[in-house]
């Protein structure tokens, strides 16, 4: 299944090892590389069940110590390889308004969540966060800051722009444009289509727009 912005999410997370670390001696880059490349491997295969310190050393042939240099847990070690294969879907187009840029990441997001692959991955991440005080860490700071950190970015943009009105609570505007995605996956239930992601985005919108941008 291919995401908005052309990456299709199961080969963008078995080819993670293509994107090597933006720090680090070559050693170290290669060591990185191959951890990502067993954790989603071992993701993929299995959920994060599957997934383990030990389960990861063994199929990157790194010791656990090396492992614990860079990453608290194993779910912080899947996540990290799964923002970096969907980096591009927070990434807006060139040329994009924040009313594009924001669309953009909109209709990522859901095709993530929607993917037979990395929706029920997500999923497992989400619950096992629940009882899991490291996994929910990991899916706080791997995963939903870092995307919320981008969007928040393209709304300031638009109000200091000024495109959205001035008062915006942008805190309370990512979740109502981004949490449906979510409460869906997580409880199972049909996903958004075409036309209901629209409807969501124009709803929002309309609550955000100077009167003379709208």
């Amino acid at each position: 299944m291919s995401t908005k912005d052309g990456t299709r999410a199961a080969s963008g997370l078995a080819n993670i090892a293509a994107e090597p670390p933006r720090r680090g001696r070559p050693r170290n880059v290669e060591l990185r590389a191959a951890v990502l490349r067993a954790a989603t491997d071992l993701a993929l295969a299995g959920g994060t069940g599957n997934v383990s310190i030990d389960a990861i050393a063994k199929r990157a042939a790194v010791s656990r110590t090396t492992i614990y240099k860079w990453w608290p847990s194993a779910a912080a070690i899947v996540l990290e390889g799964l923002l970096a294969a969907m980096r591009e879907s927070i990434v807006p187009p060139a040329g994009s308004d924040t009313k594009g840029a924001v669309e953009h990441q909109l209709r990522a997001l859901n095709d993530i969540l929607t993917d037979p692959t990395t929706g029920p991955l997500v999923r497992s991440v989400i619950a096992a966060a629940s009882s899991n005080g490291e996994v929910a860490r990991a899916l706080l700071d791997q995963w939903l800051l870092p995307r919320r950190a981008a969007v928040t970015a393209v709304l300031l943009d638009g109000i200091a722009a000024g495109e959205l009105r001035p008062d915006v609570d942008v805190e309370v505007t990512v979740d109502a444009l981004f949490s449906p995605a979510y409460y869906r996956l997580v409880f199972a239930m049909p996903p958004l289509g075409e036309a209901a992601l629209t409807h969501l985005l124009e709803t929002v919108w309309r609550g955000c727009t100077c009167p003379d941008a709208a």
